[in-house]
């Protein structure tokens, strides 16, 4: 199994005191509600609502913590921190984290088929 490179399985799954099915589901629920999220802090930027830029930051990395991916938790805390200091984006910040976001929803994908403990 090739390792993880945008998120670390371990920590979600410790989390559900080592359940797997509690992992998968929990997997699941992000992948289900993570575009959402996500699109949510696009329409933000797109519309210039610093606030709601801040929230939809905040709110997306409570839920990539658990996952363990930490680079894409990073880029959001820099994102709510930038806008709450200057209020605007970085250009090209939506094309980036979109691209994290997929790699981070491919390796959970396959951490609820391979991650040892979890297979069914």
């Amino acid at each position: 199994m090739p390792a993880y490179s945008h998120i670390d399985p371990a920590v979600l799954f410790h989390a559900t005191g080592a359940d797997p099915d509690m992992f998968r589901a929990l997997c699941q629920t992000y992948l289900d509600t993570s575009p959402a999220l996500y699109r949510r802090v696009e329409l933000a930027l797109q519309g210039g609502a610093p606030q709601a830029i801040v929230h939809g930051c905040h709110t997306l990395r409570g839920t990539v913590v658990l996952l363990g991916a930490h680079g894409l938790a990073s880029r959001l805390s820099e994102m709510e921190l930038l806008v709450r200091q200057q209020g605007v984006p970085p250009a090209g910040w939506l094309d980036e984290t979109a691209r994290l976001m997929s790699l981070v929803a491919n390796e959970v994908k396959r951490s609820m088929a391979e991650y040892p403990g979890c297979n069914p």
